[in-house]
């Protein structure tokens, strides 16, 4: 009788454990790129924002905290390129960014 209580109870766990695992896991990769000035670090609210590579193309504007958001499926390496007309006078820059799965990522552009 104590064999049986063990053998269910092993079968139990097995199962169990087989059930977490197969859970779905959180593989976005989020992308956080903020956009500051090279000169005393301010940062730069509605900027032009763009995160590429190759045909993947993604652009968009830093809100009033100077930060762009994205969400991608897949882990990448990227370019990111950040521009503002100042007056007239154009500035810009530019980083690379790693995606991770299941992770933020956050990476400062300096623009000058």
């Amino acid at each position: 009788m104590k064999k049986i209580f063990i053998y269910l109870f092993i079968f139990c766990v097995i199962i169990t454990t087989s059930f977490l695992y197969s859970c779905k896991k959180d593989t976005d990769c989020k992308a956080v790129i903020t956009v500051r000035y090279l000169s005393n670090e301010d940062i730069v609210p509605g900027a032009t924002v763009r995160i590429e590579k190759y045909d993947n193309k993604i652009s968009g504007t830093s809100d009033a905290h100077g930060e762009f958001r994205h969400t991608y499926d897949l882990e990448a390496i990227l370019d990111v390129i950040a521009s503002i007309d100042s007056s007239g006078i154009p500035m810009g820059g530019t980083a690379v960014i790693r995606l991770k799965p299941g992770e933020t990522v956050n990476q400062v552009v300096y623009i000058q």
